[in-house]
């Protein structure tokens, strides 16, 4: 398995207060990886980072083999998308009309088109609210949209930021199976989630992370069998 994403010993601070300190990780090309920890842990820090929203103050991030653009639209135009706490979607704007924003970048029509085809069977949801307002869908709807937007830019590895915050059981279920059928169509997927038995539940590996550091790594299955560790970090 080739190595994907290679995060080497970054640091990074808000004003004088450090949020992350000397995080390292890998995440290898066709893996699901969760990135856990409890709220406050540092982990929305870590992903603000790797999209280059943040400066890093220490350490180097590498893509794909390469140093990681420096500036938010170039890391998506190599490969690497965040769907963003809280969606984020454009709510006075067709389900379409998102979906669109998320290929802007891209200049290849018949792509375009399959990559549209493609979501619309992941999200058959969406392809039947396609020209309704964003504003007007669900809050697990929302979710599927902003995936579905991601997916649009075709990205290598996809970031995902607290995606089952808000939504009710089923829909977080929905959501993750979508997720591994996607990982599945060769997407590489990085999570950061607060629900720590669900994100575990798909995960190849996890990092945990408390007060801006990793403090363990390790096989998804590792974690699942270890409930004391669940109990004392993730909240249960």
């Amino acid at each position: 398995m080739s190595e994907l994403l290679n995060v080497s010993h970054i640091s990074a601070a808000y004003g004088g207060i450090r949020a992350l300190r000397d995080v390292s990780l890998t995440i290898g090309e066709g893996e699901i990886v969760s990135v856990l920890g409890a709220n406050g842990a540092g982990k929305s820090t870590l992903l603000k980072c790797l999209s280059r929203e943040m400066r890093i103050t220490e350490g180097e991030i590498r893509f794909a083999g390469r140093p990681l653009a420096a500036k938010p639209y170039a890391v998506v135009e190599s490969g690497m998308v965040i769907v963003p706490e809280g969606r984020q979607i454009f709510t006075k704007l067709t389900v379409r009309e998102n979906l669109m924003i998320g290929c802007c970048q891209r200049r290849d029509k018949e792509g375009i088109a399959k990559d549209e085809e493609r979501v619309y069977t992941l999200f058959p949801r969406l392809l039947e609210r396609r020209d309704q307002y964003g504003g007007l869908l669900s809050g697990g709807e929302q979710q599927m949209l902003a995936i579905a937007r991601g997916l649009m830019a075709r990205p290598k590895l996809m970031m995902l930021d607290e995606p089952s915050l808000g939504l009710a059981p089923i829909i977080v279920s929905q959501i993750l199976d979508i997720l591994k059928d996607i990982n599945s169509g060769g997407t590489t997927i990085l999570l950061v989630e607060q629900n720590a038995r669900k994100a575990l539940s798909i995960s190849d590996r996890v990092y945990l992370m408390n007060v801006g550091s990793i403090i363990r790594e390790g096989p998804a299955e590792a974690f699942r069998n270890d409930d004391s560790l669940v109990n004392a970090y993730l909240g249960g």
